[in-house]
């Protein structure tokens, strides 16, 4: 799905979001819209239109390369979050517990390759190298929270190409407050034994498997990790959609992950604990 690429022309200078915006009002709605237009006369002025159609150029390429690091090159970090439906295949969703102390407990991750679990003493060293392995990275609160606390525990913490927080590109939906609450404003279910746990919680869990090797504990708190991840991915499909309605794109609204297609894995994996 390339809709909210080629309906963005904050590709270089001079054009933010107050030009973008006026050319849609006045119809043009994509890139070739924009090139239409400026055959017919001048649309914005004679170097911005000789800029963007130079960049409009040089982003069908890169579209066609799939090389998504020329791209967020080119477009604000604050509308990064149009590239996800073309490289949805390139995203990790993932999220840290920690123990009160900023010590990483457990991490979860959701990426093309399925869902994984890692844990403190045990497979938290091969962290890194599954992140690795994506060049978009999703998280909620990731700037504040789990990248600054990644970089603590690993010098050699990869980066990605993108990171899209949450909390930030759920601004534009007007959405607001920690995960959980935004998840039942819109209806992101969780199963039932997991309703109301919070991260307090999880620092429970953790002691409780630490104190009283209870491995229950360990798998209640990887469920629950697991679920931020899972959730994260719903979570952008709707403000994707979400912000595509306010801006009147006319889009075919992405199809909403839901939980029952990883529900198999995430028992198997679960068992596997």
């Amino acid at each position: 799905m390339l809709a909210p690429i080629v309906r963005t022309f904050q590709l270089s200078k001079g054009v933010g979001p107050w030009r973008e915006k006026d050319l849609w009002a006045r119809g043009i709605a994509t890139w070739d819209d924009f090139e239409a237009a400026c055959r017919k006369g001048q649309v914005m002025s004679k170097r911005l239109d000789v800029e963007t159609l130079k960049r409009i150029e040089e982003a069908r390429d890169a579209v066609k390369q799939r090389d998504l690091g020329r791209l967020a090159g080119w477009i604000p970090n604050r509308e990064h979050w149009r590239l996800y439906p073309a490289f949805a295949d390139q995203a990790a969703f993932f999220d840290l517990e920690a123990d009160g102390e900023n010590q990483i407990t457990v991490a979860g991750i959701m990426d093309r390759t399925g869902l994984a679990t890692f844990i403190r003493d045990v497979t938290l060293p091969d962290f890194p190298e599954r992140l690795g392995q994506s060049a978009i990275w999703v998280t909620f609160n990731g700037l504040v929270f789990d990248v600054p606390v990644l970089k603590h525990h690993f010098e050699d913490l990869p980066k990605p190409i993108i990171h899209l927080d949450l909390k930030v590109v759920l601004r534009k939906t007007r959405q607001t407050g920690g995960l959980k609450d935004i998840e039942e404003r819109l209806g992101l279910r969780r199963p039932p034994h997991l309703k109301g746990v919070r991260g307090m919680d999880a620092i429970r869990l953790w002691r409780e498997l630490q104190f009283n090797r209870n491995r229950e504990a360990l798998r209640f708190l990887v469920e629950y990790n697991l679920y931020d991840a899972i959730n994260l991915r719903a979570l952008l499909e709707w403000a994707v959609n979400e912000i595509s309605l306010t801006n009147v794109w006319g889009l075919e609204p992405l199809p909403v992950f839901g939980r029952g297609d990883v529900l198999y894995d995430l028992s198997k994996l679960l068992l596997a604990l």
